[in-house]
């Protein structure tokens, strides 16, 4: 071994590791481990996710911009329900009447109160569906649909009484002949028309009065 005195003015060097640790390096392979990961725009769980970067819930959702749930639904949004005058009853669907219907009229009370009066006026007044939709045709939907249903149900019910009332008259007036008077009776069996529609406005009312849709049966639609 050698010595080697310090010139003056010289710095000392350092120690040399290298020998004395062999051919262990035990920088190099760690500073591997730290300089990989530094690449994050190539990390796929960073720069190329899907779920952040390309992800189409946010840009192209369909539910936000052209759902027909709000602006094309038939019960909610139809022309015709903010334009009483151009309102087509030949338009509605089934869902317009029977239960569960109140979901597509959205009547308010007072529409329903006069749409309940109109079918128990009739049972009184008779012309009462008739009066109602005049009045009332332009103004409410609802109650325009419960008179025109009222109005019909009164034409039919005024014609068929009346050829009930022939037709058994008729009969009845032949058994009168037969049977000395008695068959004259069943000239009463005519009265049953106006007793059954009697029911149907009593169905009616209660329909009206729970903001219900309500198709009168037996009835032939002579005002659209």
């Amino acid at each position: 071994m050698s010595y080697h005195p310090e010139q003056p003015g010289s710095r000392p060097m350092p120690p040399n590791y290298s020998q004395a640790s062999g051919s262990q390096q035990p920088y190099a392979p760690q500073g591997q481990q730290y300089s990989q990961p530094q690449t994050h725009s190539g990390q796929p769980g960073y720069g190329g996710q899907s779920g952040y970067g390309s992800q189409q819930t946010y840009g192209a959702q369909p539910n936000y911009g052209g759902q027909p749930g709000y602006g094309a639904q038939p019960g909610y949004g139809m022309p015709q329900m903010h334009n009483p005058a151009m309102f087509d009853s030949r338009s509605l669907p089934e869902q317009a009447y029977g239960p569960g219907s109140e979901q597509f009229w959205m009547a308010h009370e007072p529409d329903r109160t006069t749409a309940m009066w109109t079918h128990l006026g009739s049972l009184i007044f008779g012309f009462m569906p008739l009066i109602m939709f005049l009045v009332k045709k332009d103004e409410s939907p609802f109650v325009r649909e419960h008179s025109r249903q009222g109005l019909n149900a009164m034409i039919t019910n005024t014609i068929v009484t009346f050829g009930a009332l022939f037709v058994f008259g008729f009969v009845g007036f032949i058994l009168a002949l037969v049977t000395f008077g008695i068959g004259i009776i069943v000239m009463y069996a005519a009265l049953i028309v106006p007793l059954v529609y009697c029911v149907f406005y009593i169905i009616a009312a209660v329909a009206a009065n729970k903001g219900e849709g309500y198709k009168f049966p037996l009835t032939i639609n002579f005002v659209k």
